[in-house]
């Protein structure tokens, strides 16, 4: 089961969806739904994987799928922090190019990159960008 907030107020530029439970094959509609909601306002989506406390490869498409779908549009998507199970599966899986930025929230209202899985996103773009 997953439920998902969305939040315009806290940043006037951003549409943030803080998702809550599982993300798999039966969150697919939810999110979907979520994420063109978001879409429509023109805004960066910025996804909140928190409270996502089980991940699983139907998930995991999922964020790389919609990653996919707003680069195509022309839109911004981040995700803005993840749990352990969510960071845990992208590592695993070596899919850190595949999806954007992650953005870990850090002391006060700061947020850094996670320097690890942007290195990975680094070396992924950089391999990419000298193949013909």
């Amino acid at each position: 089961m997953i439920h998902i907030d969305t939040d315009t107020t806290t940043k006037p530029t951003v549409v943030r969806l803080l998702v809550e439970g599982q993300l798999d094959l039966t969150a697919a509609g939810a999110l979907g739904e979520a994420l063109t909601g978001a879409a429509r306002l023109g805004r960066l989506v910025e996804l909140d994987l928190t409270r996502v406390d089980f991940i699983d490869g139907c998930g995991l498409g999922l964020l790389i799928n919609a990653t996919s779908r707003a680069r195509r549009a022309g839109r911004e998507l981040a995700i803005s922090d993840a749990s352990r199970c969510v960071r845990r599966l992208i590592e695993i899986t070596d899919t850190a190019e595949r999806l954007p930025p992650l953005l870990i929230a850090a002391q006060g209202s700061r947020a850094q990159v996670d320097e690890r899985l942007a290195h990975r996103a680094f070396r992924a773009a950089r391999a990419h960008a000298f193949r013909f």
